[in-house]
């Protein structure tokens, strides 16, 4: 369990602090929109009202006390970077910034973000990835170079089992779960590949995307 402050509750903000509280993590939001703030507290026990552009805001908020920062704020990129610099000099021990484009994310890390995601890019890029695939049903990208995806099993696959195909060998990729029916297992050598299973495979995305085109 982290302890997580998520400044800016438009539907980016909102959603993570929902998702990371059903998570089990200590999560404190903060907004300037007091009707907002108010409907939103009856969910979460820490929620304040607060101009977090003003640095007294977040010294009070004692920033340096969380695990993570996320500053998800949109709609004015002023406001979060003045707020990514703010937290920075405050000793924030983590900081996420939100962008909305290639020119923000460089200088909100030149403000004092330790990552910054861009979410629309990330969808973009990722929804490309799958509608480029026949068979690809997910798919996480971990580097430059790796990747986990979510596949329909090969059909020469089928009927064999891990050990027997000798996967890590013959194909470079390891088989990190199978889901079958909404089943989600991790397999074990002896694990005999079914038709309606979907693989979660780890490799090297070259690699990946030759494997896919045997699909």
């Amino acid at each position: 369990m982290k302890s997580i402050l998520i400044i800016g509750m438009g539907e980016f903000g909102k959603h993570l602090a929902y998702k990371l509280l059903s998570l089990k993590n200590e999560v404190c939001i903060v907004d300037n929109d007091d009707e907002l703030i108010n409907v939103l507290s009856k969910d979460f026990e820490n929620a304040y009202i607060g101009d977090c552009m003003q640095k007294a805001t977040l010294s009070e908020l004692g920033v340096n006390n969380f695990d993570i920062c996320i500053v998800a704020i949109g709609e004015s990129f002023q406001a979060s970077l003045e707020i990514t610099s703010h937290l920075k000099e405050l000793g924030a021990k983590h900081i996420i910034s939100k962008a909305t484009s290639e020119v923000q994310t460089k200088f909100l890390k030149m403000a004092g973000a330790d990552e910054v995601v861009y979410p629309e890019k990330d969808i973009a890029e990722k929804l490309a990835v799958k509608c480029n695939a026949t068979n690809l049903l997910d798919y996480i990208q971990i580097s430059d170079e790796y990747s986990i995806v979510e596949m329909l099993v090969l059909k020469d696959w089928v009927g064999h089992n891990i050990k027997e195909l000798d996967v890590r060998n013959n194909f470079d990729v390891n088989v990190i779960a199978v889901s079958n029916n909404g089943k989600v297992d991790v397999p074990s050598a002896d694990y005999c590949f079914e038709e309606n299973d979907h693989i979660f495979i780890f490799g090297k995305d070259k690699t990946i995307r030759k494997l896919k085109k045997k699909g």
